[in-house]
């Protein structure tokens, strides 16, 4: 019997225009970090809990927006369109999914 933990899967993520992949559940702040785009903070540490008192850190976010047949929407130049999120999101309180 092996206690290796299963890997978890990857997910494509679009940071400043440059696609990464990242383990589904990580922080969107951790994500950023990691692409090296710096996201200003103030009440986040990784070892507490999220509640975004300060507003320092919110972010545009979206989702691709998918057609009838359940694939991607296109642009002229081959990138996703992107469903954008009305209100602005605190950054280390989403995951990505």
């Amino acid at each position: 019997m092996s206690n290796q933990v299963p890997a978890l899967p990857l997910v494509n993520v679009q940071i400043d225009g440059v696609w990464h992949q990242f383990p589904k559940g990580t922080r969107v702040i951790e994500a950023c970090a990691q692409a090296g785009a710096y996201i200003p903070r103030y009440c986040y540490h990784p070892k507490l809990s999220s509640p975004g008192n300060c507003g320092m850190c919110l972010i545009e976010m979206g989702m691709p927006r998918l057609g009838p047949d359940r694939k991607q929407d296109l642009r002229s130049d081959a990138k996703p369109l992107i469903n954008w999120i009305l209100r602005h999101q605190i950054s280390f309180a989403k995951h990505v999914v």
